[in-house]
């Protein structure tokens, strides 16, 4: 997924904030990740661009763009938090606490109990990009 293929200036003009060449380099460093990029990867790829930004605008930065829907973050249990660019499609994840795979699901997964919480609770959960931990069935079959 790229961030070219959203407005992600217009989405920033939008709500107020400045399209700055330090948000351009920050979002093309969680591109070039890939899926997932910790903030530590995005900060050591801004530095071969800019050593000049630090971390806490990084971060800050990162929680911006997380606010904003144009990256989503994750946290899968090593106590990490994971950035992408958010997809056009949610998805999710699962992830072995035995063995670590990870395995992609898709969004509509989830779908029906999203809209079962709103419409019994009022209550809208943000459900994007959402990470299970437990057991892949290799594990379970040892």
């Amino acid at each position: 997924m790229s961030h070219h293929t959203t407005a992600y200036e217009d989405i920033l003009r939008a709500a107020g904030h400045r399209v700055t060449r330090q948000r351009i380099l920050i979002l093309d460093a969680v591109c070039d990740g890939g899926k997932h990029t910790t903030l530590g990867e995005v900060y050591a790829r801004l530095h071969t661009f800019d050593s000049s930004i630090d971390r806490s605008t990084v971060y800050r930065t990162l929680k911006l763009f997380v606010e904003l829907g144009l990256v989503v973050s994750a946290q899968t249990g090593d106590g990490e938090t994971y950035y992408e660019i958010a997809p056009a499609k949610p998805h999710h994840h699962l992830v072995c606490r035995r063995c670590g795979r990870e395995t992609e699901v898709s969004g509509d997964i989830l779908e029906r109990t999203v809209e079962d919480v709103r419409a019994r609770h009022g209550f809208q959960i943000d459900a994007a990009h959402l990470v299970f931990s437990g057991i892949c069935a290799a594990c379970l079959d040892e």
